[in-house]
């Protein structure tokens, strides 16, 4: 017996919800990925990050949640500057820098974690709810935790997507996505411009730290599967794009919510693998292919 319209309708919005936030794990991954042309094993931890910032800002602090959020995205984004000046940008000098980004991201990632370990435990944690409770709009219901999260999650890639079109910063991230040597030789200082770069994609992934973590737990892995899910996304969509990150991030999350809803629950996460697994054979270059277009796929 097939589900009633008004069902269907609710699986839909959950997903478009929860989709645009994964897209915002695939977003930060497409801006290194383009701009840097290198892949980051420890974005998931700046997710953890952010959520264990925003936690401890609220309960132990007592912030209130508007300034909370923002606080605990920019501190991030600022550990993630520090983090690409001092660790990254020395492999820039060495012969094959991508494969010893690799090694260092993945050792940072292990660091990250022993450090929540030892600061924070191996508890579970929750921040306080943003939105308590369950809206309706019409035959849907969603909780309020999700509605938040959709909203800041649109408003986050619309302010990248104005970032890349219309400042300096943006047109040599693109000039850099294109040929990094000649944006050089245009005056961009590309080393500044990555760190920029490398800040805004720590920044993306804390602020789906902060929000996915009042939905599920925080703990010092937390960050694991959603950098699964970022890779996932950029898989589906194209390595590079934006466009590409935000249909993956839809894709999965559909997907996903479907998965869970019509197969069984606790199947959620391997759904994601089973997409990447027929990307991967059927089309390895994504819905949108592999160029470096970091505005409009």
């Amino acid at each position: 017996m097939l589900p009633s319209p008004s069902i269907l309708l609710q699986y839909l919005v959950i997903g478009l919800s929860m989709g645009l936030v994964y897209a915002l794990m695939g977003l930060g991954l497409t801006l290194i990925l383009g701009v840097m042309k290198l892949l980051n094993f420890a974005h998931g931890e700046f997710y953890m990050l952010g959520g264990y910032i925003n936690y401890y800002l609220i309960t132990s602090f007592g912030a209130p949640v508007y300034l909370a959020v923002p606080l605990s995205i920019l501190s991030t984004a600022l550990i993630g500057m520090a983090v690409e000046r001092l660790t990254i940008r020395p492999m820039y000098f060495v012969e094959k820098p991508g494969d010893y980004v690799l090694v260092v991201t993945f050792a940072l990632s292990i660091f990250f974690k022993q450090l929540a370990l030892t600061l924070f435990g191996p508890f579970f944690k929750k921040p306080p709810d943003y939105l308590p409770g369950i809206l309706e709009f019409g035959p849907v219901r969603i909780s309020g935790n999700l509605f938040v999260a959709l909203i800041v999650s649109v408003a986050v890639i619309f302010g990248v997507i104005v970032i890349l079109r219309k400042t300096y910063v943006g047109r040599a991230w693109r000039a850099m996505a294109q040929n990094v040597i000649v944006a050089k030789l245009s005056g961009v200082n590309v080393y500044r411009m990555n760190m920029y770069v490398f800040g805004l994609s720590t920044a993306t992934a804390a602020a789906a730290g902060v929000f996915l973590t009042s939905i599920y737990l925080l703990f010092p892995d937390a960050g694991v599967f959603p950098l699964i899910k970022g890779y996932i996304i950029i898989a589906i969509g194209g390595m590079g794009s934006i466009g590409g990150s935000l249909i993956g991030g839809i894709v999965l999350g559909l997907v996903e919510t479907f998965g869970s809803a019509f197969i069984a629950t606790e199947y959620k996460d391997i759904f994601g693998f089973i997409l990447l697994i027929l990307f991967l054979t059927i089309r390895p270059r994504g819905i949108l292919g592999e160029k470096l277009e970091l505005v409009g796929g």
